[in-house]
């Protein structure tokens, strides 16, 4: 589900606030939901929090610059086994998709919460 504000014509973001999830959440408890973008930039602390309160309930980074992750979600180690990395590429503010991934490797975060992140939430959520 996409969450979060959009600059695009015609885009109602009322509608990206992820509250509106909670109880889709609570009614369809199997249900994997995933926040796509992490209600950025309006709800991130909402994102943080349904996060935490439904075990059903993911977000993405895609679409938040590495450089300024940490400042939207200051407690990201406390959720990265339900995070995923993601660049919105290609899209307004990612040149460049290898760049996006230099950026966040560069993060100070453990190996181990990076590899969740990375891939290891991705492969929870889909097994192969």
């Amino acid at each position: 589900f996409h969450t979060g504000t959009s600059v695009f014509p015609g885009a109602r973001n009322k509608y990206g606030d992820p509250m509106y999830l909670d109880d889709v959440a609570v009614d369809f408890p199997k249900l994997r939901i995933l926040l796509a973008h992490g209600g950025r930039p309006l709800w991130m602390d909402t994102a943080f929090f349904l996060l935490r309160r439904h075990q059903n309930a993911y977000l993405d980074i895609s679409g938040i610059p590495p450089k300024t992750l940490l400042k939207y979600f200051p407690r990201l180690e406390e959720i990265a086994d339900k995070t995923l990395f993601g660049t919105d590429w290609p899209g307004p503010g990612v040149p460049d998709v290898k760049q996006n991934l230099a950026e966040f490797r560069a993060l100070p975060l453990s190996e181990g919460v990076k590899e969740k992140i990375l891939s290891d939430t991705a492969l929870k959520i889909w097994p192969a």
